[in-house]
């Protein structure tokens, strides 16, 4: 248990990121998945423990015996590159590298009976620019950190369905900076944390050997949050320091998906994939109220998504412990248009291409890991006064990403 303990503090030390998933969202939930893109993820395709955030109907499919304790962990290293193409001539970088740990813990208390827990990073972000930057008045610095703590239970009904479902605590901290009039050392500062609440439910349909299907529900969870807002170098009546609060909810989730190893002469291959619907039109607007003395409001009125990824697993007969892994998936953005696109998020759609392995070192021990090229594809333009109001030309955003993620997963 202390040692679980001392997991879940790193977790929660280390766990922030720029999003690569549209909007602020982080997909990355397991090494495993990501080598299918994600597809898969939600019937558990790689009989993991990844499965305990993801849908806890699917930690079933877990080979292990009553009694036994699954402990799936990994780290993805996110490599992006972001930056604006600008009406000044410049190109203005606001990019980060991070990392992102994730921990998924399942226990079989008998043959039916499943307990789970989930220490994740499900949303995060992080853009920041120079201090002297073209639109440092709407936005230097953006940092996003969540650490999501979701317990589960699951139960196997009958040989072919399974029910589980679970409760999140949900922590969040921000800290927004932009810079107020001409001057680089005019500056406000916000910072902010609270904890939410949510809530997920998921069954999977074992319609067949070797073919599932899986859906799992995942609750919006608002984040009131409260904290210190401060001033560098403005004039009075504007005052220095007060305090802040903001609420924020974030989306429900609705993803289904399947997986089905072929017959006959491809009977060393499985294809696999996942539809993700995100509710992203609960982000309407970012409003933080500073002492009730003044309310920063945001428009950003972002639509509900749709996430589809497609995969392949190859099962090689000269080594049965290896399993190769190929996925791809549009990731759609949340963001309207050229109006709504913020120079703190600014989002666009998305295409992965992800490759990957898994082996079996040891009778209880498994190695995962997979690389995802992200690329941003489709409307990257921001309006003109978002960020400077006398411009004569939309600015343009680019931007790629890539990912490495590694998984160890212990049984025992």
């Amino acid at each position: 248990m202390q040692y679980t303990k001392k997991i879940i503090a790193a977790a929660m030390t280390f766990a922030s990121a720029y999003a690569f998933g549209a909007g602020f969202q982080i997909l990355e939930q397991g090494a495993s998945n990501m080598g299918t893109a994600m597809a898969g993820a939600t019937v558990n395709a790689n009989n993991d423990a990844s499965a305990a955030y993801l849908n806890p109907a699917a930690v079933s499919f877990i080979d292990m015996e009553a009694g036994k304790t699954m402990v799936s962990t990994g780290l993805s290293a996110v490599l992006p590159t972001l930056g604006m193409s600008a009406p000044d001539g410049n190109n203005y970088d606001c990019a980060r590298n991070s990392f992102v740990p994730n921990l998924f813990i399942v226990h079989k208390f008998t043959e039916d009976l499943y307990a789970s827990v989930s220490v994740t990073a499900p949303y995060g972000l992080e853009s920041k620019y120079e201090p002297d930057w073209l639109g440092k008045n709407h936005g230097v610095h953006s940092f996003l950190f969540t650490v999501d703590i979701n317990p589960s239970i699951a139960y196997k009904v009958n040989d072919w369905f399974t029910i589980g479902g679970g409760v999140s605590a949900q922590y969040a901290y921000c800290k927004l900076t932009n810079a107020y009039g001409l001057l680089n050392g005019d500056v406000f500062d916000f910072r902010a944390h609270g904890w939410g609440v949510g809530g997920n439910i998921g069954f999977t349909v074992e319609y067949t050997e070797g073919g599932r299907f899986g859906f799992e529900w995942r609750s919006a969870v608002t984040q009131d949050v409260d904290g210190t807002g401060r001033t560098h170098g403005l004039p009075a009546p504007i005052p220095s320091a007060g305090d802040i609060d903001a609420s924020v909810t974030l989306p429900h989730t609705f993803t289904m998906g399947v997986y089905q190893r072929l017959p006959g002469y491809f009977d060393n291959f499985a294809v696999m994939a996942d539809y993700s619907y995100t509710m992203w039109s609960s982000f309407d607007s970012l409003d933080i109220n500073w002492q009730d003395w003044m309310t920063f409001k945001t428009q950003e009125n972002w639509k509900d998504t749709s996430r589809v990824s497609f995969g392949v697993h190859y099962y090689p007969e000269e080594i049965k412990d290896l399993t190769l892994r190929f996925g791809v998936c549009y990731d759609e953005s949340p963001v309207r248009n050229a109006q709504y696109r913020t120079v703190r998020i600014p989002c666009s759609d998305r295409i992965w291409f992800s490759t990957g392995f898994g082996y079996k070192l040891a009778e209880n021990i498994k190695l995962d890991m997979a690389y995802a090229y992200i690329m941003t594809v489709g409307n990257s333009e921001i309006a003109p006064n978002q960020y400077n109001p006398s411009a004569s030309q939309n600015a343009e955003y680019y931007g790629h990403i890539h990912v490495i993620s590694a998984q160890m997963t212990f049984t025992f």
